[in-house]
């Protein structure tokens, strides 16, 4: 009985040893930083103005950027610092390419609208989904804003409504 059960404990610790590795690529992309950084920032910010569906819902939620323009006021450890670029990273990536997305339909849309007799019914399809698509945009970046407010503590959070 000794020895099963010491033969499965030891099973079992060699599997978590062996998946150690796997969980924590799994959630730990690493953080843009630098140029990069400042490159798809630079990007999203052309794209973001006319590509959220209603923008205006990010004020009550700041984002990554701002936490991270106030770390010290907020006194972030780097446990938290890390944590928030990788969900920065994530969300640049994903709205990058949603933008993208977005951009071209709305681009196919314009050449079929300014022809001779465009299809009222390819109109409002081809809207619909563009609107589909700001709104999920909108939406996934607004996530995106909560899952970092989520790193704070409440006192950060508490901290951080004062800041402006």
């Amino acid at each position: 009985m000794i020895k099963k059960t010491s033969l499965a404990l030891s099973l079992m610790a060699i599997i978590l040893f062996l998946s150690l590795p796997a969980l924590s690529r799994a959630d730990n992309l690493p953080p843009l930083t630098g140029a990069q950084t400042a490159k798809k920032f630079d990007e999203f910010r052309k794209k973001a103005g006319k590509d959220f569906l209603l923008p205006q819902v990010f004020k009550n939620h700041p984002g990554v950027t701002f936490i991270l323009s106030h770390a010290k006021d907020l006194n972030l450890t780097d446990k938290q610092v890390k944590r928030l670029k990788v969900i920065r990273r994530r969300m640049l990536d994903r709205s990058l390419g949603q933008m993208k997305k977005i951009e071209s339909l709305r681009a196919a849309y314009l050449k079929m609208a300014g022809t001779p007799q465009p299809s009222p019914s390819k109109i409002h399809k081809d809207l619909h989904a563009i609107a589909w698509l700001m709104a999920q945009a909108t939406a996934d970046h607004l996530t995106g804003h909560l899952s970092a407010a989520k790193v704070l503590t409440k006192a950060q959070l508490a901290k951080m409504s004062t800041l402006k």
